[in-house]
Parts: C-alpha cells; structure tokens; sequence
C-alpha cells in the first residue's frame, strides 16, 4: 500500500468514528446525509522525492437541505476535526461552506486536511 493510499484509509477510518455519519470515501458515490465524503489530494513532492511527500485533502461534511441545517452543520464540524486530530499526521486547517452536489445541491462544510506522507 503507497503512502498516499494509506493516509486515505487512514482518514476514513477515522471519519467513520463520528456518530451517526456515514463516511464515504469517494466523491462520486450517491451520498446520504449526515455524511462525510474524502475528495481526491492535492499532492506535493518535495525537494528530489520520488514520491508525494504531503497531501491535501478536501473532507465534506454534508446534511439535509431542511430546517436546522446550519446548526447541524456546526454541530458536526468540531466533531469530525476532532476524529481527524486523531490521526498523527493529520491537521484540519481550514473550514469553508458549500454546497455539495448528490442529486441535489445539499448544504455543507470543506474542510481542508493536510497530511504529512512518510513513504
């Protein structure tokens, strides 16, 4: 397993621990919310390495388009970068709304994780 397919799973996991969310690991699965979805990285090579030596990764956190939508919203943030902390090479380093498109628009947090791949 690469490096970068590791700290994928790694994060799944870990997003799978946020209760009663479901955590997808590919954008284009049709999404149930509350979810979490993991995008594809942004990946960095530093210096002469062969492989990516950081990632960064866009995680949704997306809820129903209905009343409350916003408190739930906040209410799942705090949760979800707590699950991400857990990760030693994980930081979240930024959280921005959205909409996230499953069929319909639905409402939603990015959150930008950045992770140090170590080979």
């Amino acid at each position: 397993m690469n490096a970068v397919t590791k700290a994928a799973a790694d994060l799944l996991t870990a997003l799978g621990t946020v209760p009663d969310v479901v955590a997808y690991g590919d954008p284009g699965e049709s999404v149930r919310p509350p979810a979490t979805v993991l995008g594809p990285p942004a990946l960095t090579w530093e210096s002469l390495s062969a492989s990516p030596t950081s990632a960064r990764w866009l995680v949704y956190i997306v809820v129903p388009a209905e009343e409350r939508a916003l408190d739930r919203l906040w209410e799942l943030v705090p949760l979800v970068a707590a699950a991400i902390d857990q990760l030693p090479d994980a930081v979240v380093i930024r959280a921005d709304p959205g909409a996230f498109l499953s069929g319909a628009e639905l409402p939603c947090y990015e959150l930008t994780i950045e992770v140090a791949l170590n080979g």
